[in-house]
């Protein structure tokens, strides 16, 4: 069966398909919003109207999609990113990608996203997703009170032996933990970044542990603010109260 060019009419991300006309024809018919990788090297994005790309047509629809042509992102959306990178620069934040790259990743939905990932690279998070969960890791109350010494010296944080319950030094305040599960453990340490952010506070730091959608993050508030304002950062806590 014949590969044939199609152009993209419309997509509808709601329900996760394109419609797609043949070059050389006529009639609208179906194919998946996201490209089959299998078929193509390029990124996962979506599509988007005007794309230009083969596949081969069964019936109403179309598979084995892969792109000849991708519309560029609009003009605004690459001087937005722009915008960013230069800020984040300010904080010497440096991201090795090109804003048109990156306004494409957001503009198409990319299944990836640089931008997030560099950022968790560069800023000390408080998970190590990838190393252990947090309910297993036993280096992240350690890990925690290092990353505080620039900013509270002599802070420090122990398990209560028999108590779902830490106790943070100077002055031997016990935290209860906060009711989480395997699923979502946030809410199990949100008690615990809280005690430590009104410390923080306190101390007049220049940093705040800052709510990602699965984590925290150390970071200046003016910082976190911009990061929120962009959407790369969430809002609240997730204790659900607001940093």
């Amino acid at each position: 069966m014949a590969q044939e060019t199609f152009v993209v009419e419309e997509i509808n991300p709601k329900h996760g398909f394109a419609r797609v006309r043949p070059e050389a024809g006529t009639g609208l018919l179906h194919t998946a919003l996201y490209p089959d990788p299998e078929f193509t090297q390029a990124p996962p994005f979506q599509l988007r109207k005007g794309d230009r790309v083969t596949g081969l047509r069964r019936g109403q629809t179309v598979s084995e999609v892969s792109w000849l042509t991708r519309v560029e992102p609009p003009w605004e959306e690459v001087e937005r990113v722009a915008e960013l990178l230069a800020l984040l620069e300010r904080w010497e934040i440096r991201i090795p990608h090109e804003a048109r790259v990156l306004a494409e990743h957001a503009w198409r939905d990319s299944k990836e996203d640089p931008l997030r990932d560099e950022l968790q690279a560069q800023l000390p998070t408080f998970f190590d997703l990838e190393g252990a969960h947090p309910f297993e890791d036993p280096s992240l109350l350690e890990r925690l009170s290092a990353a505080m010494q620039p900013y509270l010296p002599g802070f420090a944080i122990q398990p209560v032996q028999g108590q779902p319950a830490v106790r943070v030094e100077p002055g031997a305040v016990e935290v209860q933990a906060g009711v989480g599960s395997w699923d979502v453990p946030q809410p199990t340490f949100a008690p615990m970044i809280a005690e430590v952010n009104a410390r923080l506070s306190a101390a007049g730091a220049p940093v705040r542990w800052v709510p990602t959608r699965e984590d925290w993050m150390l970071a200046p508030p003016a910082l976190a603010a911009l990061l929120q304002k962009h959407g790369l950062l969430e809002p609240t806590s997730p204790s659900g109260e607001t940093q």
